[in-house]
C-alpha cells in the first residue's frame, strides 16, 4: 500500500508501472526502424528480419497514445481524490513535473548543440527566423504547439512538450469532474475515447494531399498532417479518456469496488490479455492498415480494457509485469523519450564509421541508449536523496529552531510534489 498526497491509502498498481518501458522501447524501436527506411542509418539485420517483426516495428507509433491514456488514468489515480480535487495545490503539482521533465529535456537538448557539425545530415538549412522560433519553441517546451517545429531540435522529445501541456491542464481537468459518480466517469472516458477517433476521421475524409490512405509514415507529409500528428489537441481525448479512466478505478478502490490482486495470485487469463494479443497480433500480421487511424484513435478503446486489467492485477500479463524489475526499468520510460536521440548521435560519432551499420551496432546503440536512460535514472534518484537530506539536516547554527525539516524549502516543496504516476516516490 502507499499513502497518497491527501493522506488516503490505496493499493500500489505495478503492472502499470511495468508496462511503460515496454511501450516507450517500442516506440524507440520505431525511430530507429525510420531512420533505417530514411537511409540515413541503415542495418542490414533489419532487412533479414521476419516481416511481422519489421511490421510490428514499423507501427510503434502506436504506443503514443497508450502512453498518453496511461500518464492521465496514473495522474488522476495518484493525485485526484475521491470527488475529484488535486490532493496538493495546483503549484506543488506543477513544480513536481518541471523538476521531473525539465532538467533531463534540457540535457538532451545540450548534448545535441553539436550534431550539425559531428553529422551533417541533422543540418537545417533554415533562415534566421525559422532558427530563432525553432530555438524557442524547444527551449520554452512548447514546440508541439507549433508543429513545423515539433522535430526541431530534439525530435522525439515532441511528447514531452505534449505531456507538459496535458500536465498544466491536468488540475482543471480533475475538477471539471468533481461530484461525478462511477457510471458517469466510465461513460465519458468510452466517449473520450471514441472521440480520439474524430481528427483522424477528419483528415481522412477531407484527404488533403490525397495520401491520407497510405500505410507507411515515412511516406507522408504536408502541413496538416504533421498539425494532427503532434499538436497536443489532436491527442487530448486520450489523455482524457485516461483521466476520467483513472478517476472512476480511483473512486471504485476508495470505495471497495474494485480489488486490485496481489501477485502471488494464481495468474489466469483475462479479457485484457487476449485483447493485447489480438492488438499485437492484428499489429504484426495485418498488412495495409493506414497510418493515419491507426497512429491516432483506432485501438484507443481497446487500450483502455488493457490498462483497467493490467491495474487491476488480473491476467497472465498483469502477473509477469508486475514484477519489480519492470517497474524499476520503467523509470527510464521518460529518459527513454528525450535521450534516444542525443545517445544515438553520440553512439555514431564514437563507434558508427558509416551509414551502414552491422547487427553488433545495432545491439550497441540499443544497449548504449537504454544504458543512459538506466544511468539518468540512478543518478537523478541519488541526487534528489542528497537534496533531500542537505535541506532537512538542521545546521548547527539554527539549534534554535524547533526541529524538523525545512518544508518551506523550495527544492523539497518540489521534491515531495515529484512522485511517479504510480503512486511511489522516487
Amino acid at each position: 500500500m502507499w499513502t497518497e498526497p491527501g493522506g488516503s491509502t490505496r493499493p500500489k498498481l505495478p503492472a502499470l508501472s511495468g508496462v511503460r518501458i515496454f511501450a516507450a522501447v517500442h516506440i524507440y524501436l520505431f525511430h530507429v526502424k525510420q531512420a533505417h527506411d530514411a537511409g540515413l542509418l541503415t542495418f542490414g539485420i533489419i532487412e533479414r528480419l521476419p516481416a511481422c517483426l519489421t511490421r510490428l516495428m514499423s507501427r510503434g507509433y502506436v504506443s503514443t497514445g497508450f502512453f498518453f491514456e496511461l500518464s492521465g488514468f496514473l495522474l488522476a489515480y495518484a493525485y485526484l481524490d475521491g470527488r475529484g480535487r488535486l490532493k496538493m495545490s495546483a503549484g506543488r503539482f506543477w513544480r513536481g513535473r518541471l523538476f521531473r521533465l525539465y532538467p533531463l529535456y534540457l540535457l538532451s537538448l545540450v548534448l545535441l548543440i553539436p550534431a550539425p557539425a559531428l553529422l551533417p545530415f541533422t543540418a537545417r538549412h533554415a533562415t534566421p527566423l525559422e532558427i530563432a522560433g525553432g530555438v524557442a519553441t524547444s527551449l520554452t517546451m512548447v514546440q508541439a504547439w507549433f508543429p513545423p517545429f515539433a522535430l526541431w531540435w530534439n525530435a522525439p522529445a515532441w511528447a514531452l512538450s505534449a505531456f507538459a501541456a496535458f500536465y498544466a491542464a491536468f488540475p482543471l481537468a480533475g475538477r471539471l469532474t468533481l461530484g461525478m459518480d462511477r457510471s458517469r466517469l466510465l461513460r465519458l472516458a468510452g466517449l473520450m475515447a471514441f472521440l480520439a477517433w474524430l481528427p483522424p476521421a477528419l483528415y481522412l475524409t477531407v484527404d488533403p494531399y490525397g495520401d491520407a490512405w497510405t500505410v507507411r509514415s515515412i511516406d507522408l507529409g504536408g502541413t496538416w498532417l504533421t498539425v494532427l500528428r503532434f499538436h497536443p489537441l489532436s491527442w487530448l481525448p486520450q489523455f482524457l479518456a485516461g483521466v476520467l479512466l483513472g478517476r472512476w478505478f480511483g473512486l471504485g478502490i476508495d470505495r471497495e469496488e474494485i480489488e486490485v490482486r496481489t501477485s502471488a495470485a494464481a495468474p489466469r487469463t483475462s479479457a485484457g490479455d487476449l485483447v493485447m494479443l489480438g492488438m499485437f497480433a492484428g499489429l504484426a500480421l495485418v498488412p495495409g492498415i493506414p497510418y493515419v487511424p491507426l497512429r491516432h484513435g483506432l485501438l484507443a478503446p481497446a487500450l483502455l480494457v488493457v490498462i483497467v486489467d493490467l491495474a487491476r492485477g488480473r491476467g497472465l500479463l498483469a502477473w509477469g509485469l508486475s514484477n519489480h524489475l519492470f517497474a524499476r526499468a520503467s523509470e527510464a520510460s521518460f529518459p527513454l523519450f528525450a535521450l534516444q536521440m542525443p545517445a544515438g548521435l553520440w553512439f555514431c560519432v564514437f563507434f558508427v564509421d558509416s551509414a551502414k551499420g552491422s547487427t553488433g551496432q545495432l545491439l550497441g546503440m540499443i544497449s548504449w541508449t537504454l544504458g543512459a536512460s538506466m544511468l539518468w535514472v540512478g543518478l537523478s534518484s541519488l541526487n534528489a536523496g542528497r537534496i533531500k537530506r542537505a535541506v532537512q539536516e538542521k545546521p548547527r547554527c539554527l539549534n534554535h529552531e524547533p526541529p524538523g525539516p525545512m518544508l518551506s524549502h523550495p527544492i523539497v516543496a518540489a521534491r515531495k510534489a515529484y512522485v511517479r504516476e504510480d503512486g511511489v516516490a522516487s
